[in-house]
Parts: structure tokens; C-alpha cells; sequence
């Protein structure tokens, strides 16, 4: 009966915390107030029902009860760590809201719609002193950002746990080592592929050399702005409908998922999918910005909106609201995959697949930077959090990133960059099983499979169990043996290549 309050509990708690992050993100309020939330559930996230849960899941006797459980517990116990330090979470976002910068010519404008004006900045020595003025914001935050830092720590200590290192391996239904050598191995395949079209890509569109690119310049070679022709805005949201239309999908899923598009200046840049109840609310955030970006984001979010939005009503909590995050995250790579297609391209836009050659090239490229940077993150991360301390961790993060990208990243962000609890790990295992579902939707639907409506039935099935699967093991019941990152790079190649 503990349990069951507890579950019933987090079910409300979610609810509100997911709306209000939509709120805060979407720009409709000015403030998070996350804090309040917490406030209002100040009793779930004690340390009583971490220790029950724990204690249910070791006892546990059944393998499908104990992974249930031991979601519950890691539920329970992140939560308690995020309860802990809310204060400063909220600060720091408000702080980043309420930001401004001035641009080279004097203008002042919100930190986050700087990133937008950064990519679409031609001139060099412009976006260079934006990335000054962004950086000296960063590096306010981080005076909220280091205190979470050192209470995450601490508070792992507090609840039994070998370091943050011995909670992540206890709470996360699969190990984090073997995520960083598949990456490694990754690493070593496509280092001479990158250095030699990352160097010539640069050299033709920026004039630069590898050894002088900055970040902001890779950000600016990946905008691509000259592909924008063949991603007009105003088809965003209808070739969507008519695309999930040929899959025998409706795009809003008969009302369940709502989409936000409106440009409102305190929006986050970064596109979201708000899960606030699952499956009957679910917000689909994006700031239209212009471009192919605006495409691969809308699909991506769409990809985690309908997977939410199509989860059983019937399943378990732990299946619906819980579980490893790399499952969602591979339905939203699926989707936002399907840039990387020629004939997806020509079906959904219009033309042939030739006329995309050039963006898929462009496409391609930025694929392996950001598999390479990710690969790069997970290495830094396991650093970072060897131990609370933070001295000398700015210079391991800028020789991290820059060592594996060749560009040179801002050692500021080594706080901004990173997301809580090993989430990039769920990103890389993502990245591998979206490869998996299409080879599988190829091998029962055919090369289009996107004409197929049976393909939509088929991700339906899957979508109606949630997470109670967790990547590994969706990745055996498609006929897979593991997950790998082999199939990434093969598909790079093979793009460049062509």
C-alpha cells in the first residue's frame, strides 16, 4: 500500500512539474516555479520511500517486478536529489530566462534568442564576440550550476550509495561503461573520415582550417543556411500531417498532442516534448527559427509525442510515466532520421531524392560531429563526476571536446553542457536503436516504408507498451543481438560517400 501511494503520488507530482516546465520553456509564464511544485509534494521524496522501494526491489522475486521496482526506487531517489537542490535549479533558470546580451552593434537581446542570431551570423568577428558575451553568462550561471553540483554529490553519499559513479550503476537499468567503449571503438573508425571532411568543409564554406575553427563556427557551417529553399516553413507542420497521414498516423492523435509553434521571445530554443499526462496531454514545443533545423526538430519531438501519446492506458505507471529513457529517445531519432533520406525527402517535399544530394552530404557531416561529441561528452562526464570536485574540470572539458571535434570549445560551459544523471548516455544508446527500428520497419514495410500504413500499426504496438521494454531489450525483440554503433557509422560513410 506504501508503494502504491507513492506511485499514485509521483502520477500528481509529474503532472504539475511537467506542466509547469512546459509553461516556463514554451515562454507563456516568465518564471519556473518548480520550487512551488515541490512544495505541494513535499512528502514523496523522503527518504523513508526511497528506502522502501529499495528494500521492495531487493526482495523482489520476479525479474518484471524488480526492474518495476527498481525504476520506482531510481524514481524516488533522483528525485529526492532534485527536491534537495530545486532552489538553485529554479535560480539558474530564471537566471538563463531573464539573461541578456548585446550584440556587436549595441542592441540588446534575451540570451536565448542570442543562440538563434549566432547561427544565422555570416560575419565571423560578429558571432565570435557573441560567443564572448554568451560565454560571460554562462559563467554566471555557473554559480548556481557548481552548488548542484556539490550537493548531487553529497547526496548520493547520504543515501548509501559508492558516489554518484556507485548510483548510477545501481539505479540505471543498464551499465555506462560498455555505452563509453562502443563509443571509443566509434571514435577510432571515423577519425579519418572526419578530419578530412570536417577540414574541407570548412576550408569551402568558411575558409578556415580545422586547427582554427571555434564552436561557433562548426555551429555556423551546420546551419546551412543555403539549404533553407528546400525546407520552406510554412510546410513544417503540413507535410508533417501528410507524411504521419501515409503511415497511417494522425499527427495530433485525435487531440492528445498539442502543438506549440508561436515564436514567443522568452521560448526556449531548444525544442521540447512536455509529457504531462501520458497519454492524454502532451505538448510539442518548437521556436520556428527558418531551415532544415526546424524540420529535424519538429520530427524528433513528434517522434517522443506520439510514442507518449499512444503509451497504454492500462500499462503500469513505471511503463508509462518511467523506464530507460533510450527507448523514447529512439522513437524521436526514427523520426528525425528520416532527413537523412533521400527519398523520405522527395515524398514528403516534393522533387526527387537527387535534388537533396547536397543537404544530405551537409546532413551527414553534422551527423558525425554530434555522434563524435556526444562520444566525447560521455568520456568527460565519467571525469566530472569521479568526484565532487571541480578544480580543473573546466580545462578537461574544453580538451574533451575539442580534442574529438578539432574545433575549440568554450571551457565555460563544462557545467552549461551537461545534462543530469548520464542522459547522454541515453542519447548514444538512442542513436543506435533508431538504426535498428529502421532496418526493422524496412525489413516488414519495404525501402518507403513511411507509404506503408502498416508501418504506423506497427509503431503503435510499440508505442502502446511505454517503457516497459528498455533498450536492450526492444532492441532483442526486433532480432537484434545488441545494440552498436557500427550501423551509425556505415550509414555516414556510405552518405559522404555518395
Amino acid at each position: 500500500m506504501e508503494l502504491e501511494s507513492l506511485r499514485a503520488g509521483a502520477e500528481v507530482f509529474l503532472a504539475e512539474s511537467r506542466l509547469e516546465l512546459y509553461l516556463a520553456g514554451a515562454g507563456v509564464k516568465e518564471q519556473l516555479r518548480l520550487a512551488e511544485v515541490y512544495e505541494r509534494h513535499a512528502g514523496l521524496f523522503a527518504r523513508e520511500g526511497v528506502a522502501a522501494a529499495a528494500r521492495a526491489c531487493a526482495s523482489a522475486r520476479e525479474a518484471g517486478e524488480r526492474e518495476r521496482l527498481r525504476e520506482l526506487w531510481s524514481f524516488l531517489a533522483l528525485g529526492l536529489i532534485r527536491e534537495r537542490v530545486k532552489e538553485l535549479t529554479e535560480q539558474a533558470a530564471n537566471f538563463e530566462s531573464a539573461a541578456a546580451v548585446r550584440l556587436p552593434g549595441g542592441e540588446e537581446i534575451p540570451y536565448r534568442q542570442s543562440a538563434v542570431v549566432q547561427l544565422n551570423e555570416p560575419d565571423r568577428g560578429r558571432r565570435a564576440a557573441l560567443e564572448v558575451t554568451r560565454g560571460e553568462v554562462v559563467r554566471r550561471k555557473n554559480a548556481y550550476l557548481a552548488p548542484v553540483h556539490a550537493a548531487t554529490h553529497a547526496l548520493a553519499g547520504e543515501l548509501g550509495f559508492a558516489g554518484y559513479l556507485g548510483m548510477m550503476e545501481r539505479l540505471k537499468s543498464y551499465p555506462l561503461a560498455p555505452v563509453r567503449e562502443e563509443m571509443a571503438r566509434f571514435l577510432r573508425r571515423t577519425e579519418e573520415l572526419y578530419l578530412r571532411e570536417m577540414g574541407g568543409a570548412l576550408r569551402e564554406r568558411l575558409g578556415l582550417r580545422l586547427e582554427e575553427a571555434q564552436r561557433h563556427d562548426a555551429l555556423h557551417l551546420f546551419r546551412g543556411r543555403e539549404h533553407d529553399p528546400l525546407f520552406p516553413a510554412e510546410r513544417l507542420a503540413a507535410s508533417a500531417r501528410e507524411a504521419c497521414r501515409g503511415m497511417g498516423l494522425d499527427l495530433e492523435a485525435g487531440g492528445r498532442v498539442r502543438l506549440d509553434l508561436e515564436p514567443r521571445p522568452r521560448k526556449s530554443p531548444r525544442a521540447f516534448c512536455a509529457s504531462v499526462r501520458v497519454p492524454g496531454e502532451v505538448y510539442l514545443v518548437i521556436r520556428p527559427r527558418g531551415g532544415h533545423d526546424d524540420y529535424r526538430a519538429f520530427w524528433h519531438e513528434l517522434g517522443h509525442a506520439l510514442h507518449f501519446a499512444h503509451t497504454g492506458e492500462g500499462a503500469s505507471f513505471e511503463a508509462r510515466r518511467l523506464g530507460d529513457n533510450s527507448v523514447t529517445e529512439g522513437f524521436a531519432m526514427l523520426f528525425d532520421h528520416l532527413l537523412l533520406d533521400g527519398a523520405w525527402l522527395a515524398d514528403a517535399l516534393g522533387g526527387e531524392a537527387g535534388d537533396y544530394a547536397c543537404f544530405l552530404r551537409h546532413i551527414a557531416l553534422f551527423e558525425l560531429y554530434m555522434l563524435r561529441r556526444y562520444a566525447a561528452k560521455i568520456g568527460y562526464e565519467f571525469a566530472l563526476h569521479a568526484g565532487p570536485e571541480l578544480d580543473g574540470k573546466e580545462a578537461l572539458y574544453a580538451r574533451a571536446l575539442t580534442g574529438v571535434t578539432r574545433v575549440a570549445y568554450p571551457a565555460e560551459s563544462y557545467l552549461d553542457d551537461v545534462d543530469p544523471f548520464f542522459y547522454c548516455a541515453n542519447y548514444l544508446r538512442a542513436w543506435m536503436l533508431q538504426a535498428q527500428l529502421r532496418e526493422a520497419l524496412r525489413s516488414r514495410f519495404g525501402r518507403r516504408w513511411w507509404r506503408s500504413a502498416g508501418s504506423g500499426g506497427f509503431l503503435k504496438e510499440l508505442w502502446s507498451g511505454g517503457q516497459a521494454q528498455d533498450a536492450d531489450a526492444l532492441s532483442r525483440r526486433l532480432g537484434f543481438g545488441r545494440l552498436s554503433a557500427e550501423p551509425l557509422a556505415e550509414e555516414i560513410e556510405a552518405l559522404l560517400a555518395a
